[in-house]
């Protein structure tokens, strides 16, 4: 493509290449955004850790107070067999002297039985007290979590719905674009584009390529204002002379 290829409706080829542009650019914009949109993905991982945390401190609570069901069932156990050695010890029933010391040996132990048991309930009561104050905390983390990501899911869906109906609004209104533009120039536009970022054509601005802010030939900006397509000598991009 050289300048005279265009010059005449050059002009207008330009406008049209750069209306295109725009487009690509706003379109290049919406595909961003919808990329880097947050589905939430570390939320999700954060839920399912307090999820897991909490059950894990309900099962430890679970578990406490289990313990002292059964303990509790051992010390009545052993309390029973106590009333009851104590009524055949004292109730006169055995005269045997071995007999009788043996069941005060027994005695004993079941005494010793009893304390321990008891000074054990005590201690998981106060256990089960700091657990559930555990159990309570790590719930209420679960539901805190749980209810930051419903709102961040119902802000992405409604944030991925807004993109999506954009970029397709971009895409059509693109397709319409780059239909005005004549095919070999759209070519190259295109080629230029994929290898600068998305941007193929530039403005001049105060005597400057709008791409890499080169300072530029004053023949240059007479070629653009006259219609010919000039590319910049420096970033390759075709430049572009508004209006104003």
């Amino acid at each position: 493509m050289t300048a005279a290829e265009i010059d005449g409706e050059g002009r207008q080829a330009l406008e049209h290449l750069w209306a295109l542009q725009q487009v690509d650019s706003r379109l290049a914009a919406a595909r961003a955004s919808r990329a880097a949109l947050d589905d939430g993905s570390a939320l999700r991982a954060g839920v399912e850790e307090a999820r897991r945390a909490a059950a894990e401190s309900a099962a430890r609570l679970h578990e406490c107070q289990a313990t002292i069901k059964d303990h509790e069932l051992q010390l009545a156990s052993t309390e029973a067999k106590q009333r009851k050695i104590e009524g055949d010890l004292y109730g006169g029933r055995i005269s045997n002297p071995k007999e009788l010391s043996s069941m005060q040996e027994e005695l004993v132990m079941l005494a010793r039985t009893r304390d321990h048991l008891e000074d054990q309930i005590l201690a998981l009561f106060d256990r089960v007290e700091s657990l559930k104050e555990d159990a309570s905390a790590a719930d209420a983390a679960r539901r805190a979590i749980e209810e930051r990501l419903a709102t961040h899911l119902a802000e992405y869906e409604a944030a991925r719905a807004r993109l999506d109906a954009e970029i397709d609004t971009l895409t059509a209104e693109r397709a319409a674009s780059a239909a005005r533009v004549e095919p070999r120039l759209l070519k190259r536009y295109e080629g230029i584009a994929a290898q600068e970022g998305g941007v193929g054509i530039v403005p001049i601005q105060n005597g400057l390529c709008g791409g890499c802010h080169n300072q530029l030939p004053t023949g240059f900006v007479t070629r653009v204002r006259d219609g010919q397509l000039v590319i910049c000598e420096r970033c390759r991009r075709i430049l572009y002379l508004g209006a104003a």
